[in-house]
């Protein structure tokens, strides 16, 4: 090839390569934009409990435990980084993809793409003034060792070594002689949970999830970071032994689960008494004011009939309370408009609505339209729902109609226990889930 071949070949492939580098750096999101968008998300899916600014002081404020953090002092209880440090990317990923188990935070992994939830992480740490004169601190590093019985024997005494049962108790239940004394640093009382429930473990349940509490301790509570306290081996030891006590690995997932619908061959009562050919899935149920005991789940069946969703929703309750002045009850929510983004949790949004269904004993059903916390105005759309309670459960029918063509319906319940003093919005309550509807 002559020179001048080699010129006319790099004189037009030239302006193509720089096009196409603008080209694809127009599609690159730029901070400011990732930022906006995160703001956006925030404010439908986090500012209920957070509020506006991140300072604790959303409508729900009043209402959940544990107490909402007010992010703006950088403080972060969930990290892979030293005690006292900021915390990474991946770990403000991690929490707000997966939310914090035994809290109302649910995650949104699977819910939001992965753009949208980077969009979170960038909004969140742009409330946080320590971002912007600290960088996040170096995350841990992790080498695990394998359980053996030697590690579990040297975990026990760890254990009482460093007197883990104060707070903990002899056998991790929780109920140790401290721990209904222990308070955070604003002076808020700290919930001590049982560690044999792997439901619990915030900072998740494997032994490496234990081991990177045990070295990053929870800022802000009085779980420190044993970090140069105790040994390497010492703290996979006592990770391992911590991680023996539980009893229900794995915990049963909080949001996203597959509810899938059958196909009625006949008619169905309104009691549901024709559901044995439906697939029943136990969703694990969530309080948001910190109260513990049943019920803990709620059973769900669903079953087609033409354009009609047969919901059969069972749930433990000891004692039936009927009317005034703290029903029983039981909602579900669905979108209002599947072409819309993902509602709040939390009853919507303005621009993402949600529909309820709502049943509570001794008043019988409605049908109501939401927009966020407080805002639920009731429609005049018939509803049919039905009630028993038999043996300590109730057992509710709801006949709901499904939009034409409808394949996967974002669903969330709520269960409402009177004589435990749930009400309004004080409640048991689940993740979004997923209806599935199969092609037949």
């Amino acid at each position: 090839m002559k020179g001048g071949e080699k010129m006319g070949w790099w004189r037009w492939t030239t302006p193509l390569m720089v096009a196409a580098l603008l080209s694809a750096w127009q599609f690159v999101p730029s901070q400011t934009d990732k930022v906006a968008l995160g703001r956006t998300l925030y404010l439908r899916h986090c500012a209920a409990c957070h509020g506006e600014r991140g300072k604790g002081d959303g409508q729900l404020t009043k209402v959940i435990v544990p107490p909402v953090p007010d992010l703006t002092e950088g403080v972060f209880k969930l990290r892979s980084t030293p005690s006292g440090t900021l915390p990474t990317d991946d770990d403000l990923r991690r929490v707000i993809g997966e939310g914090i188990p035994a809290t109302p935070m649910f995650g949104v992994k699977g819910l939001l793409s992965d753009e949208e939830l980077d969009a979170l992480v960038a909004f969140t740490k742009s409330l946080v003034p320590k971002f912007r004169t600290e960088g996040a601190g170096k995350p841990i590093a992790i080498n695990p060792m394998p359980p053996s019985p030697e590690l579990l024997a040297l975990g026990r005494q760890v254990y009482a070594k460093f007197q883990c049962s104060a707070c903990h108790g002899p056998q991790g239940d929780g109920n140790g002689p401290l721990a209904k004394t222990l308070r955070d640093s604003k002076g808020r009382p700290v919930r001590i949970l049982s560690l044999r429930d792997a439901r619990n473990y915030k900072n998740g349940y494997t032994p490496a999830d234990i081991y990177r509490t045990l070295m990053t301790g929870m800022d802000g509570t009085p779980m420190p970071s044993f970090a140069g306290a105790m040994s390497e081996r010492e703290a996979w030891a006592l990770a391992h032994f911590v991680h023996s006590l539980i009893v229900n690995n794995p915990p049963p997932r909080r949001e996203g689960t597959a509810i899938k619908v059958a196909f009625a061959s006949t008619t169905t009562n309104s009691q549901g008494d024709s559901y044995q050919d439906a697939s029943s899935l136990w969703l694990p149920l969530q309080s948001t004011w910190g109260r513990t005991g049943k019920p803990d789940a709620l059973q769900v069946q669903a079953i087609l009939t033409g354009r009609q969703l047969l919901l059969r929703l069972v749930w433990d309750d000891p004692t039936p309370n009927e009317g005034a002045p703290r029903p029983d009850g039981v909602a579900v929510q669905c979108p209002e408009d599947l072409m819309k983004p993902l509602p709040s949790l939390f009853w919507g949004d303005p621009q993402a609505p949600v529909r309820v269904w709502r049943w509570m004993a001794g008043r019988g059903g409605e049908v109501g339209r939401a927009t966020g916390v407080g805002t639920m105005r009731r429609q005049s759309t018939p509803f049919e729902a039905n009630g028993q309670w038999r043996q300590g459960q109730w057992s509710v029918v709801m006949k709901i109609p499904l939009p034409d063509g409808v394949q996967r319906l974002p669903m969330a319940f709520s269960v409402w226990d009177g004589g435990s003093g749930d009400e309004g919005e004080r409640r048991m309550m689940t993740g979004w889930h997923w209806l599935v509807v199969e092609p037949r």
